[in-house]
């Protein structure tokens, strides 16, 4: 079995924040641990990747997980064009937290 690097646990940990919690200080401690992942030389498309991966498979509905591939093929395109990563990847979290959020009030009631 080949283990995890430490930078990639602590996104799979950005990623159970982000389902566990959608609200704008759950967003603002998020973009705190992306500065983190930044600062420590990680590429933000490794993150982007390993992001979308990690919610892809903490998701279970193929409907869900689709719409957030594509969200993910989105900003990454946006971000490698840009020039602020951060930018991309805190606007890719806002929206798979609208989406998640969305789902759940659809399949719970609000």
């Amino acid at each position: 079995e080949v283990k995890q690097a430490d930078w990639e646990r602590f996104v799979n940990q950005i990623a159970m924040d982000i389902l566990r919690e959608q609200s704008p200080r759950k967003l603002a401690d998020v973009r705190n641990k992306l500065y983190d992942l930044l600062a420590h030389c990680i590429p933000p498309d490794m993150i982007m990747e390993a992001l979308v991966r990690s919610l892809l498979a903490k998701l279970n509905e193929p409907p869900l997980q689709m719409e957030v591939l594509h969200w993910g093929a989105i900003y990454e395109h946006r971000m490698i064009g840009g020039s602020k990563a951060i930018f991309h990847l805190e606007a890719f979290i806002a929206k798979v937290m609208a989406v998640y959020k969305r789902h759940l009030i659809n399949t719970f009631g609000g």
